[in-house]
């Protein structure tokens, strides 16, 4: 859950001659997530690192505690998750969640995963901050994909834009939510050149099959001699 410190004050006296004072309360508000902005670099090893930034929409007034949840995924780990500004005393990954704590006047911190995959595995867990969302949260996912390698299968988020980076395809993901798991599934031959020579290839046997229909239809109008 997440930390809130709550300072409540109550005084109440009896003043002969005047009046009663009102009792006073005062709350640290919740942090509030108002932009990710999250960075995939996978490798053909399967050892993945992830890279996020998340900003609030107001700077934190205390010390507060923040769960940071991970979905379990087949054949994918956390390794590591670590630190790398605006936020501390990130414990290890326990089942699900890991703990750590937003100090006074954090406006963004970035945190850092490295992933193990395995076999065939493509999904990347990120270690989403347990916290509410503001109604205009920006979400933005960028997933390099390993040298030589392009989206050939199923994705998740939909990934709208992808471009090329020397070697490498960059895909590009932008929306107001932000997601547990990036699924890119990966490889040397894409779905569409897959489909344009299925295609092709249908295309051939069409014309074949006119052709030959011509042939017997020529062969049978031909007068006998």
């Amino acid at each position: 859950m997440k930390g809130m410190l709550t300072v409540t004050g109550v005084l109440a006296a009896v003043v002969l001659g005047g009046p009663a004072p009102t009792a006073t309360a005062q709350e640290a508000a919740d942090p509030v997530l108002a932009h990710a902005d999250v960075a995939i670099t996978l490798d053909e090893s399967g050892e993945d690192l992830v890279r996020a930034t998340y900003r609030l929409t107001e700077p934190t007034t205390a010390p507060v505690s923040v769960r940071l949840l991970v979905a379990p995924r087949a054949g994918t780990e956390v390794t590591e998750l670590t630190a790398v500004s605006g936020i501390t005393g990130i414990g290890p990954v326990r089942g699900i969640r890991a703990a750590a704590t937003l100090p006074e006047g954090t406006t963004e911190y970035t945190v850092e995963q490295r992933i193990q995959r395995t076999g065939e595995a493509r999904g990347v867990p990120l270690a989403v901050p347990d916290l509410a969302a503001d109604r205009g949260l920006r979400v933005a996912i960028t997933v390099t994909l390993p040298e030589g390698q392009r989206l050939v299968g199923d994705s998740m988020p939909v990934f709208e834009q992808q471009h090329q980076e020397g070697d490498r395809v960059v895909l590009r993901h932008d929306s107001r939510s932000l997601p547990s798991m990036v699924v890119a599934e990966y490889g040397t031959t894409s779905s569409a050149s897959l489909g344009t020579v299925t295609s092709y290839t249908g295309l051939v046997l069409i014309v074949a099959v006119v052709a030959v229909w011509l042939v017997t239809s020529l062969r049978k109008e031909r007068p006998r001699a």
